[in-house]
């Protein structure tokens, strides 16, 4: 198990970033490292940092009088023993009062949204279910979620939002998505930066939660992770390096469109042949316990009936199609962990070690180092966290302090 957090400034220093820039990067660091509870003290900053005791202090004071951090007494036992060694018994902490973050998943039926602080603690939530007619349908649910998380607040430095992809990150658009009743070619971003006057970051929806599960989650420990989300379509977010996957044309990564048959079937939504998702997508799924049943299941009930035999045959059958993909990815990409979401949420824990025995036994690279296979860490909330990271990480980066 490796640490996902390198010791940014010292890269940065012998690559020649400014110092401005070196500046907001090293007080965004050390808001991360307190925030993820990976540290809570200026020594224990200085060590993961590589920062001398001194710049820390700095930081650390800086942030402290802006109100980001605050310093409260340790633990009895370890305050006795600061004490004994002369030093002031005392942690670091993010502030009750440092700036909020909204984030709003617009999803495939439904939108949600949440006002978090930098810990993730979670202030406000609230959930519409529809089935969207139109993309200003869409959009002014948005706006009611956030008008909501913003009402009566004056102290939201930041709005994460995330959708089904494909999506122009760099753009802030939507571009066409499948499974999203024709709704495409939407500007997200510039709308609402217009209306709130707030900074607006946008991502594709699973690698928004590959993010969260790299900074608060299950991938808190690993480089390179693969986070797969069980839907109607079949969405991915890769980190790699301990980095999120961003391609040069800001499309994220779909490892539903995945091709694992040549002779499979036409591909309603991009056209290919044998993509991953039109053989084990919940819906493919719902229709062919259905057509072994006699009677309609959701996908959830699905999971439950893992004592009938037809049933655990078709997920069987499914954990065999996803496999390969995944395997697939595993020889190139070299996952350390692969974290599973919204659907396979509800999935016997059985599932998630046939799934991992099946990777371990076929993958080529690597067979020293066992692949896991785990459940997303936040599960129902998975998603809306995962938006609202997409602008609560760009503190961390240095960009959204005062």
């Amino acid at each position: 198990m490796s640490s996902s957090f390198p010791r940014i400034s010292s890269v940065m220093s012998r690559l020649g970033v400014n110092k401005d820039y070196l500046k907001k990067r090293n007080r965004g660091l050390v808001l991360q490292l307190i925030a993820t509870e990976r540290c809570s003290s200026r020594i224990e900053l200085s060590r993961q940092t590589g920062l001398t005791k001194t710049g820390i202090s700095a930081i650390v004071n800086e942030l402290l009088e802006k109100g980001y951090l605050t310093e409260t007494e340790k633990a009895k036992e370890e305050e006795e023993n600061t004490k004994a060694q002369g030093r002031s018994p005392v942690n670091l902490e993010i502030a009750p009062g440092s700036p909020k973050y909204a984030g709003v998943v617009m999803g495939r039926g439904f939108a949600e949204a949440v006002l978090c602080d930098m810990r993730l603690k979670l202030y406000k939530y609230e959930r519409i279910e529809r089935e969207w007619s139109s993309s200003e349908e869409l959009m002014e649910a948005v706006c009611v979620l956030l008008d909501h998380m913003l009402e009566g607040r004056d102290d939201v430095i930041g709005i994460g939002v995330s959708t089904p992809g494909p999506v122009d990150v760099k753009l802030g658009k939507i571009i066409n998505p499948g499974y999203f009743h024709g709704i495409k070619n939407v500007s997200v971003t510039e709308p609402l930066r217009e209306k709130y006057g707030i900074p607006i970051f946008l991502d594709h929806d699973v690698q928004s939660v590959a993010l969260m599960e790299q900074l608060y989650g299950s991938g808190k420990d690993y480089q390179d992770m693969l986070v797969i989300c069980v839907d109607e379509g079949f969405g991915s977010g890769i980190i790699m390096g301990g980095r999120r996957y961003e391609s040069n044309s800001g499309y994220p990564p779909e490892i539903g469109h995945l091709s694992i048959d040549h002779h499979g079937n036409r591909c309603g939504i991009c056209g290919n042949l044998g993509c991953l998702e039109t053989y084990v997508g919940t819906e493919v799924i719902e229709r062919k316990v259905e057509a072994a049943l006699g009677k309609k299941k959701d996908y959830q009930s699905i999971c439950r009936m893992d004592s009938n035999p037809k049933v655990r045959k078709i997920m069987e059958e499914m954990l065999m199609d996803l496999s390969s993909a995944v395997i697939s990815l595993e020889n190139i990409m070299n996952f350390e962990i692969i974290l599973l979401g919204l659907g396979a949420i509800y999935w016997p824990e059985r599932y998630l070690t046939i799934l991992e025995d099946l990777i371990n036994d076929r993958k080529f690279s690597n067979k020293k180092v066992r692949t896991l296979v785990r459940k997303t860490s936040f599960l129902d909330k998975a998603m809306v966290l995962g938006a609202v990271c997409n602008a609560i990480n760009r503190t961390f980066e240095g960009e959204l302090i005062v």
